[in-house]
């Protein structure tokens, strides 16, 4: 696995942080940090960058050949497709199902969000963005989200394949336990709860 220079993404993250009037130069600077990280992987390679669609309806920002080789990124789609959002907050749930949209018109089934600040909502209610990641993957496609945090613990190619590999089996395992469409385990709970205190009264 290729080694990587963790005091440069900390570096990076931070002047890309404190760019505050050129939001089209954050992105393009989150897109090299991110390109960088991801030809650390052992059998990918940037393939293409800020790819529109002839209407202009849809944008790619990174487009990878992933060769899939079991000590890289054989659980993700080849070719893969990558997101980078360098917002200042939070990022929204209409931006992850325009990400999922574009991912199931291409013919992905996964695909990677990198949102600086992470995503709005409870990730153990699945409230707000990450409901809409929920119901992505019951739809068939799987948005596998990497915030600024998670790129400054991330010090080599081997560290980014153990970081999605996590967040695939966190989503798989929240996707059981949420039941979308159904109750969402606090409802449950509760549901449990009260059916125990009317046994015990009656």
């Amino acid at each position: 696995m290729t080694a990587l220079d963790p005091s440069h993404i900390a570096a990076e993250i931070e002047a890309i942080r404190a760019e505050t009037n050129n939001s089209s130069g954050k992105g393009k600077r989150l897109e090299a940090l991110i390109a960088t990280i991801f030809r650390a992987v052992p059998g990918l390679s940037l393939e293409d960058q800020d790819i529109t669609s002839n209407y202009r309806t849809q944008e790619i920002d990174l487009y990878f050949m992933n060769e899939r080789p079991l000590d890289g990124l054989h659980f993700l789609d080849c070719p893969l497709i990558v997101e980078c959002k360098g917002w200042s907050c939070a990022v929204d749930g209409r931006e992850l199902r325009y990400f999922a949209t574009t991912l199931k018109d291409k013919g992905r089934r996964s695909g990677v969000f990198v949102a600086l600040e992470g995503i709005t909502g409870n990730a153990d209610d699945r409230t707000a963005g990450f409901f809409h990641v929920t119901t992505a993957m019951a739809e068939g496609q799987t948005v596998l989200i990497v915030t600024g945090e998670d790129l400054l613990g991330i010090a080599s190619g081997d560290d980014l394949v153990k970081l999605l590999k996590r967040r695939l089996m966190d989503q798989v395992k929240s996707q059981v336990s949420a039941g979308v469409g159904g109750t969402s385990v606090k409802q449950r709970k509760a549901e449990r709860a009260a059916e125990r205190k009317n046994v015990g009264g009656s």
